[in-house]
């Protein structure tokens, strides 16, 4: 999840760096993808998947890991939320321009990383509620990445 972020976070810092736009949208990205790197230690580290990286013996590691994220990710959409407002874009860019294909690509990245994301959050949630396993495997991503693709030339 963190690679797709940063590939749309690396798309949107060239556009702001040449044309001065998407200031905003690069630094919720920024803050997205630095996000998705510590909930990807944490679902790994705490023990919650299994996984081949996974040798929390203690479970104390998990809430302490917890804490940190929540207090990075809390602490910075709370900073973007008073201060982002104060971030100004030159947001003069054509209806069929370079930016604007940039823009849909981040569009659809992101709707690729929601998808990844439901996947992986998904049954950890059903499991927690109380409605026993489940497991998201290749037919899920495949169903769902088909409707993405089959969608993406229409941009």
């Amino acid at each position: 999840m963190p690679w797709l972020a940063g590939t749309a976070l690396i798309h949107s810092l060239a556009v702001t760096e040449k044309r001065s736009t998407f200031k905003a949208w690069t630094v919720l990205l920024a803050i997205l993808a630095f996000s998705l790197c510590l909930l990807g230690t944490f679902l790994v580290r705490s023990g919650i998947l299994v996984s081949v990286h996974a040798f929390a013996s203690d479970p104390t590691r998990g809430l302490y890991i917890l804490a940190y994220l929540v207090f990075v990710i809390g602490g910075s959409l709370l900073l973007y939320a008073f201060q982002g407002t104060k971030i100004k874009s030159l947001d003069n860019y054509q209806r069929y321009s370079r930016e604007t294909l940039l823009l849909l690509n981040n569009v659809m990245l992101m709707a690729f990383l929601s998808v990844v994301f439901l996947g992986t959050i998904l049954p950890l949630i059903h499991k927690q509620i109380g409605l026993g396993s489940v497991s998201i495997g290749a037919p899920f991503f495949n169903q769902m990445f088909l409707i993405l693709m089959g969608r993406s030339p229409l941009f």
